[in-house]
């Protein structure tokens, strides 16, 4: 039986080599990572390196590929694009389109990485951006030994969670707290959902990615499987579903409140950084429910 896998390597090695201005293109991801687990709904990943990157920016050239079925792009890595295509039989390929100039200026400066102190704050955003994403696997579909050589010197690179970062994740959890619940109570019901997944729900995994990694478990961005390396406890206080109604998102609220205080309290500890309680904001959350008629 066909999937829609079956071509999909030919098809975008010999688009790439048909366009003059792509000096690269080099598969990252899950597919080229040894060890990795790849499955039929796994994506391709891929880095396109270009002398005129405002050709690929609005993803446009997904049609190009096959019969797409929709694409997209957001920002990805400071500044560079990250076009997402998705086609027949939801094969979905993501392709950071990169200058030429700044992926050969980065592979340049990693001949001297001892020198990374005198970079640029962008050179150095730049190779840490590369180092996270096409360390743990890649492969050159265009750009030859050259190309292959450049990469080769990336090394591994985890971007652990700094104080900064954790004070900024708890300040936005904690006050996105409060205004979701006070629009479950004015009866805004989609906009407190919106609020919880949007910012609760993906803080709380976020801190319990980095609770993860410091106790030693594989856990990975944006909740990817996290039903593998998040505890039993975890995972069953991380299980609620909402409806838009008052009760329904208040006990919700309380849910991913208790999850996010525990964890970021456990990342606070292991790291010595300073977690201002916030046993107010819980009291008043829970009164919430208690004086409700």
């Amino acid at each position: 039986m066909s999937s829609p896998d079956d071509g999909w390597a030919s098809t975008v090695s010999a688009w790439a080599q048909g366009r003059p201005d792509i000096s690269a293109l080099v598969q990252i991801g899950s597919r080229v990572q040894q060890g990795a687990e790849v499955d039929r709904w796994s994506d391709y990943d891929y880095h396109l390196v270009t002398s005129s990157p405002a050709s690929y920016r609005d993803g446009s050239f997904c049609r190009e590929l096959g019969a797409c079925w929709a694409h997209g792009a957001q920002l990805a890595f400071g500044d560079a694009v990250r076009v997402t295509g998705v086609f027949a039989g939801a094969l979905e390929a993501d392709f950071v389109v990169l200058r030429n100039w700044e992926v050969r200026l980065a592979a340049m400066a990693l001949l001297w990485p001892s020198s990374a102190p005198c970079w640029p704050a962008a050179l150095r955003r730049g190779v840490a951006s590369l180092r996270i994403v096409a360390a743990p696997g890649w492969a050159v579909i265009k750009g030859g030994e050259a190309w292959a050589r450049r990469y080769r010197r990336v090394a591994p690179m985890k971007a652990p969670l700094g104080e900064a970062e954790f004070n900024r994740l708890c300040g936005e959890f904690w006050t996105q707290l409060v205004w979701a619940a006070k629009r479950a109570e004015r009866g805004e019901f989609r906009a407190a959902q919106r609020a919880l997944h949007l910012h609760l729900v993906e803080n709380a995994l976020r801190i319990l990615q980095e609770e993860a990694v410091l106790g030693g478990r594989p856990a990975r961005p944006m909740g990817r499987r996290a039903e593998h390396w998040l505890t039993a406890e975890q995972l069953k206080d991380t299980d609620f579903s909402t409806a838009p109604d008052c009760d329904s998102l208040a006990s919700a609220l309380v849910r991913i409140m208790g999850v996010f205080e525990k964890s970021s309290a456990a990342v606070a500890s292991a790291n010595g950084w300073y977690a201002p309680g916030h046993g107010d904001v819980r009291a008043w959350l829970e009164g919430r429910g208690a004086s409700r008629p």
